[in-house]
């Protein structure tokens, strides 16, 4: 929809300018608009909704920051079951005082500041309906999800996720790879046939693959064995987070309920891996 001021009864005559300009704005950036949308679930009607890939976004206009209104809107995510973002933005030059930006982050609320024609984010809009939080990290991981980490923080839970999968599928590569080079180990499948894994062949390993080949492993260590059983419970998820990422339906379902589980699960394997 292209945006006008006809579209807003709720909105003060002051902001009308301002709403313009951020619905046209977001449009430009691929969401899906709904001016002033009316539920019974919603704590007040928000100027505007905007969906785009499986995310709602609920959007207020206003002059000031009304921390309130904001937690309401966050019970109301917190009771979701699908991505559920808000984001407050202020308009007419008017600033967000550090202590109020601090609870807005602290909530997991969005702040944009409109100035004129542009906008500008001071802080991410969180999935609300996600109550998860990324495990602890000892200083010697920082360097390999030390960037899944930061696109938590973020807001950014599934593109996290596929990173922190990324980093044990390189770190499992590397070990196992390793282990081909020096002889160290033999592999043998569910029939009992023997089975060659080359370094080249490991070199060319998804975490998928690399679940198979240490499941393989004939007399595994503690690690291997733990190893193993790690990249087959997550490879699913991965599958999901890598090809349908934007997709709804069970795929999504499962990866929502396990991510939280999924990331304790990768960052103890790399503790493994890494001795650290």
């Amino acid at each position: 929809m292209v945006i006008k001021a006809t579209d807003f009864v709720l909105v003060p005559v002051d902001l009308l300018d301002a709403v313009v300009t951020y619905g046209n704005w977001l449009e430009a950036n691929g969401f899906r608009l709904e001016a002033e949308p009316y539920d019974l679930e919603y704590p007040n009607s928000p100027v505007l909704k905007g969906v785009r890939a499986q995310q709602s976004h609920f959007y207020e206009v206003a002059s000031s920051v009304n921390v309130l209104r904001a937690e309401e809107w966050v019970k109301y995510g917190r009771a979701s079951t699908q991505d559920t973002r808000y984001v407050v933005a202020i308009a007419n030059g008017n600033s967000v005082s550090p202590s109020e930006l601090s609870r807005l982050r602290e909530l997991g609320v969005g702040v944009d500041i409109i100035e004129n024609s542009s906008v500008n984010h001071l802080c991410p809009a969180h999935d609300l309906s996600l109550n998860v939080e990324f495990p602890t990290l000892s200083k010697k991981l920082h360097r390999s999800l030390g960037n899944a980490r930061d696109l938590f923080s973020q807001g950014n839970w599934k593109e996290s996720f596929e990173d922190a999968c990324q980093a044990l599928e390189t770190e499992a590569r590397d070990y196992l790879r390793k282990a081909v080079r020096g002889g160290r180990v033999s592999f043998v499948n569910d029939r009992g046939k023997t089975v060659v894994y080359t370094e080249a062949q490991v070199s060319g390993m998804t975490l998928g693959g690399l679940a198979i080949a240490f499941t393989n492993l004939v007399g595994p260590t503690q690690t291997e064995s733990r190893v193993a059983q790690a990249l087959t419970r997550i490879n699913p998820r991965r599958v999901t987070v890598a090809h349908f990422k934007y997709k709804s339906g069970k795929r999504a379902r499962d990866l929502r309920t396990q991510v939280g589980k999924d990331l304790i699960v990768i960052v103890n394997s790399m503790k493994m891996l890494t001795g650290g």
